[in-house]
């Protein structure tokens, strides 16, 4: 398929699932541009047009998080980040892959057993914190900053448009995070600006037909969607890092 084709279907597609869910942008076009692209020109890509993604669902949906939650998470995944790429250099990042992913499909079929209006007991500003640092530094071993965050807001008892603005401001940041410390370590290829210019505007449009798919659905199948997705997730990252842990 030509490269430019595959380009457009592969944002587009991303694009429409992070619209409808407000997540896994990132997870379902890195593994396409990084099969057409070098891996900094992919990267940043993908970096720029997931906060693009972000900005415009957390701002068409005009919900925001509590504030508290919000400073609760974010301050410290932003310190968690640098631990995790730390992390790096003494852990081996498949192992840790499959274990997210292995975690995310037992998550989701377990809490798919619940009732839909279940809640965590001890949801407060600490436990908040913790899953910020957690996922800060799971973005950092293995670019899933978004997935604790998102797993942790279904069992807090917000309702879906809270769920997204908690999850989404956090993801967010992340990711300006991640890029800027992208583009401090790295030089930019000229290229990216012509697939930035075709990117975008494609971008920009399918992100407001999942919107405006989220504005029909109800909490349950929120719910539903977002495990599913969370399952499918956990598959992929555990079969993409199995061969990993097993060369040859």
């Amino acid at each position: 398929m030509n490269e430019t084709l595959l380009l457009i279907l592969c944002v587009g597609c991303a694009g429409l699932i992070s619209g409808l869910t407000g997540f896994a942008f990132a997870l379902i076009a890195s593994g396409t541009l990084l099969s057409i692209r070098s891996p900094v020109e992919a990267t940043a890509l993908v970096l720029v047009c997931s906060i693009l993604s972000q900005s415009l669902s957390i701002l068409r949906l005009r919900t925001w998080p509590p504030r508290g939650t919000a400073f609760a998470m974010i301050l410290p995944g932003l310190a968690g980040a640098p631990i995790g790429i730390h992390l790096l250099h003494g852990l081996d990042p498949n192992v840790v892959k499959v274990s997210i992913g292995a975690f995310l499909v037992l998550y989701s079929g377990i809490v798919s057993l619940l009732r839909a209006d279940f809640r965590v007991g001890f949801g407060n500003p600490w436990s908040d914190g913790a899953i910020g640092f957690l996922g800060g530094v799971l973005g950092g071993i293995a670019g899933l900053s978004g997935a604790l965050p998102t797993a942790w807001s279904l069992v807090r008892g917000w309702d879906p448009r809270t769920q997204r603005a908690v999850y989404q401001s956090f993801t967010l940041v992340m990711q300006v995070w991640a890029l800027a410390i992208l583009l401090f370590l790295d030089p930019i290829p000229p290229e990216l600006v012509g697939d930035l210019a075709l990117a975008l505007p494609v971008v920009l449009v399918s992100v407001l037909a999942g919107l405006s798919l989220f504005a029909r659905i109800d909490q349950r199948r929120f719910r539903s969607l977002v495990l599913g997705l969370l399952a499918a997730i956990g598959l992929t990252t555990t079969a993409l890092a199995l061969p990993g842990l097993f060369p040859g």
